[in-house]
């Protein structure tokens, strides 16, 4: 019997891509350090602008067009990661400091998240030569999220400033919210499984249950994957209900976009400073500094007004 090549978690072709990613990051870092920010500027753009060709092209992949038409919801906007290579090279050349922001904290979290978690890959047996190809793409089109986004930094083609971390829920959700369209107007247009009715319970609201396409909820953003509920459920009671949640018929329900804001704000209170750490260190030690000075002056004047 022919033994399967699989990327399953704890692997050798799991860690393989593993080192891989860690070894693209260091040397693109050591290599631009070493050529300067011209050639890194070039650098990166070849990259992103690769990278979205390919995220287009892969459609003409033998697998891709097994699925047309159909498949082509897949070079649009159906999750985050696809957002965010669609969108990338145009924020690098022309994006706002906001939006710079979004590319290099999601593209490292997505990007880290999709090689720890690599579910789109886990399925196919490799030493097939349309999977292999397939494995290779997928790998190849997560890479570029982590290595552009430190690097636009590293190299000062973007000023991180951690007090702008507030703003990244909110560009989080406006993401989401162009996902959810891609996948409401893409589905009916294509006639893709699981559209309309399969997704509107009998009451004509989004439910969560039972997606009968595997890309239809991708990012959540029509409410929390149903696997998801054991890490997430303690605090489905705490969303707001009638803004983030809301029942019917005894049934909970999530409103799309809107429900994960608190998580995603908490993870960005958690994970933003230590990412901007490596960068603002400096800044950030300024600003703790100067607000416990206030804090300090606040505290004094309470005292003497007594």
């Amino acid at each position: 019997m022919r033994t399967l090549a699989l990327v399953q978690i704890g692997n050798f072709f799991y860690f393989l891509f593993i080192f891989l990613l860690i070894g693209l990051v260091v040397g693109s870092i050591l290599l631009c350090r070493k050529l300067g920010k011209k050639f890194s500027h070039r650098f990166i753009s070849i990259i992103l602008w690769a990278n979205f060709a390919l995220h287009i092209l892969k459609q003409f992949l033998p697998l891709s067009i097994a699925h047309w038409p159909t498949g082509w919801t897949d070079s649009a906007f159906p999750n985050l990661c696809a957002t965010l290579i669609v969108v990338s090279p145009f924020i690098f050349h022309w994006g706002n400091k906001y939006m710079k922001d979004y590319m290099y904290y999601m593209g490292v979290i997505s990007g880290i998240l999709v090689y720890l978690v690599p579910t789109g890959a886990m399925r196919s047996d490799i030493t097939g030569l349309d999977y292999a190809f397939e494995t290779a793409r997928f790998y190849f089109c997560h890479w570029p999220m982590v290595v552009c986004g430190i690097l636009m930094v590293e190299q000062g083609f973007h000023k991180l400033d951690w007090k702008r971390l507030w703003a990244i829920p909110f560009l989080y959700c406006a993401v989401l919210a162009i996902i959810s369209l891609d996948q409401i107007l893409f589905g009916p247009i294509l006639k893709v499984p699981g559209y309309p009715t399969e997704w509107l319970g009998e009451n004509g609201v989004l439910y969560r249950a039972n997606f009968a396409s595997v890309w239809t909820n991708q990012s959540m953003q029509f409410g929390p994957q149903p696997g998801v509920d054991a890490i997430l459920g303690w605090a489905y009671p705490y969303l707001i209900p009638g803004l983030m949640t809301f029942q019917v018929d005894g049934v909970l329900y999530f409103t799309p976009v809107i429900w994960i804001f608190p998580f995603i704000a908490i993870g960005t209170a958690l994970l933003g400073p230590l990412m901007a750490l490596p960068f603002e260190h400096r800044q950030m030690g300024i600003d703790l500094v100067a607000l416990g000075q206030r804090n300090k002056m606040r505290r004094n004047r309470s005292r003497n007004a007594r």
